[in-house]
Order: C-alpha cells, then structure tokens, then sequence
C-alpha cells in the first residue's frame, strides 16, 4: 500500500484528496504544518508528501523543509495558487519538491503528479537499494582477496572494527560509514608488501625505518586500488591517510593535526595498538607505549579508546629488578623468596610497596631473592 500526506487548511479541500484513496492508496490529511510533522513522526514516513504554500503560521515550504529531515525518502509536491519564480526557486533549493501544482487543480493533473511522485519514489529507492547492495558486495569482494592472499587478515578486521566503530561513535565522525568502510579496507595494501613485512605486521615486531617506509606504502597501494569505484572518495581518502602521524606536518603530503580526517586518525590509532598487541603486549602497556610516542596520534583519539577499553587499560605490566623497586609500585604476583633454606612467600600479589618495604627489601635481597630475577609490576596509566 502506498502512503500519501494532504496538508491544506482548508478543510473543503481534503474532501478532494479523499476521492483519490483505493485499496492500494491510503490517503491522510492534516490541516497545518505543525499537525503535518506530529502524523510523520507517529504514523512513519510516508511515499509521497503534498502541501499547499499558504497557510498560516508555517507555509508549505518552510513546513516542507521540516518534513524532508523527518522523512527524506518521502517525495515531495508543492501546491500554490499564487505561484511565481522566486517561490518555486525558493521551494527547490529549500525542501527540494518534485513537482509545484498551481490551484485549483484538477483531479486528473493531481492523480498524474502523484502517480509521477510515486514512480520517482521507487526508482529512487531501487537505485539506493542496489548501491547499498552493490557497494557491500564489493567490500566483501575486494576483502575476501585480501585474505585469501593472507588469512590473517580476516582476523585483523574482526579485532580493528569494533574499536573504530566505537571511536567514531564516541569522537562525532562526520561521516562513520566511510571509516567504517576503511577500516575493512585498510589491510587491502598489505597483498603488495614482502611476505616478512606480512609476518613481522603479524607478530608486532618493531620495523626498522627502511622496513616501516615500505610497510607504509601500502596505503598507496589501497587508494589506488579503490580510487575508480563510485562513493568510495572519502574511503580512499581515509585510507591514504592512515598512517599520517597527527604532529608532523610533513608526514603525508603536508596533512597534519585536524587536517586529517577523523577517520584515518581513528585508523593510525587502532592499527598500531593492534600491532602492539600482537606482539605480546597488554591493552594497558601498549597504550603506553603509545603515550610515549605523542607525536604520532591524536591525543583525543587515545584518550577515548582507554575509556572504551575500560579496566584492562588502566595499567600497564612491567618488569624491575628487586633493586629497581621504588615506593607507589603495585606488585603483578607473588613474590617468593628463600628463608632459612625454605622457599617462602615474600611479597605478595597486589602489595602497594611503601618507603618500609623497599628499605627491607634493598637491605636483604641478596639473601632472600634472586636480584638477577625481574619482578612483574602494575603501573598505573596516565592519560
């Protein structure tokens, strides 16, 4: 059934737009515009939408501006008996109406615009339905190669994607569908990368700057590999950038700070703490380390993904020689030393050492613990 919204304030009128309804057409009418965007709002989005121009307190255009936010897929017709240029260029730019009607209109004009209305309304909606189908398609497409050129890869968006999801939530992202869209993307470069860049990208190890300025190519190889699909400009522009670091303005060709896209900050970001990760480190040591590295991301992009990792980034895990131990360390584990030639529980799991304890422990570790050995400590992250 197809829906059609009658907004006049001449209530004589409505009795025209009712012979219109059948079994297929259900017709609704409101009396002004205020009433008009209450029914949109309860009743749904509706096919077709047509307004008188002069009512009072909100003229059609004004109340057809309004309506488009509430229900923009909803085609649009404007009716005047006054009409003239400045109002029909006004009606266009404003609320952008298919079609002005001039009154009175016949009942035989008003079917043919609304059939019109109705015929645009689903080739509109065929066209965006096959784009949206269309560009899925290709994202799976072009990330089933990715990882059929490296199965890990599959891996690597399942674990990037939630938290750049998150980020764009909790940053504002303008537009979070093409990041989103990047961030399925964004390990597409890395088919044309040597295979021990792929297995160092894997294992977190650390590049040298030869390696790291050809492990950074890769997002080269994505924008252009992309550039010629339709839609895909904010996306490849995401992807070119995502390995721009956020303080130096020479970087990517001369981007910097909030010139990059909110999105390939987010990227930089959720990449390189993933491959923290996947060298064995811990959420809260590896946003750490990436702390120490300030120049290279967005301070508020680092800030945000320690609160949406909550607790586990809170702290980081290190290891200090016994000697090392200073007051404010919180112990990761036990600590067992040897007395008496007995093996025994020196410190434990979770103690907060003081100013006593470093002091009795500086004084006799050498006969109580091994001072070769590290110990596992807890630190507390600032951000």
């Amino acid at each position: 059934m197809y829906k059609i919204l009658f907004v006049d304030d001449d209530v004589a009128i409505h009795l025209l737009f009712s012979k219109i309804s059948t079994e297929r057409l259900h017709i609704s009418c409101c009396p002004s515009g205020a009433a008009a965007l209450e029914t949109l709002k309860t009743d749904g989005s509706f096919h077709v939408i047509v307004s008188d121009y002069q009512m009072p307190e909100m003229d059609g255009v004004e109340f057809l501006t309004k309506a488009k936010d509430v229900s923009p897929a909803s085609v649009r017709i404007l009716l005047s008996g006054n009409a003239d240029l400045a109002m029909a260029i006004n009606a266009v730019n404003e609320c952008g109406v298919f079609r002005i009607l001039t009154k009175p209109c016949s009942l035989k004009i008003l079917k043919k615009a609304l059939r019109d209305a109705l015929e645009f309304h689903r080739l509109s909606n065929v066209e965006s339905h096959m784009s949206s189908k269309m560009t899925r398609a290709v994202i799976r497409m072009v990330s089933d190669i990715a990882a059929m050129h490296n199965p890990g890869l599959n891996s690597r968006t399942a674990r990037i994607l939630p938290l750049v999801k998150g980020l764009s939530r909790k940053l504002g992202d303008p537009d979070p569908w093409s990041t989103e869209v990047a961030a399925v993307l964004s390990s597409i470069g890395f088919v044309f990368l040597p295979d021990r860049l792929l297995d160092m990208i894997e294992t977190g190890d650390a590049f040298g700057s030869v390696d790291y300025s050809i492990f950074t190519r890769h997002t080269e190889y994505s924008a252009k590999l992309l550039s010629r699909l339709p839609y895909f400009e904010d996306v490849c522009t995401k992807l070119s950038l995502q390995e721009a670091h956020y303080m130096d303005a020479g970087s990517d060709g001369g981007f910097s700070r909030d010139e990059i896209p909110v999105g390939a900050r987010i990227l930089k970001v959720v990449s390189d703490f993933d491959r923290l990760k996947a060298g064995g480190r811990g959420p809260g040591e590896a946003l750490a380390m990436m702390k120490l590295r300030s120049n290279r991301y967005d301070p508020k992009v680092i800030k945000e993904l320690g609160g949406l990792l909550g607790a586990e980034a809170q702290y980081h895990i290190r290891e200090v020689y016994p000697l090392g131990l200073v007051e404010g360390m919180e112990l990761a584990e036990d600590v067992y030393g040897v007395v008496k030639g007995k093996r025994m529980k020196f410190l434990a799991r979770a103690q907060v050492l003081d100013s006593k304890m470093i002091d009795y422990i500086h004084r006799n570790a050498e006969n109580i613990i091994d001072i070769t050995k590290k110990i596992t400590i807890k630190e507390k992250n600032i951000f």
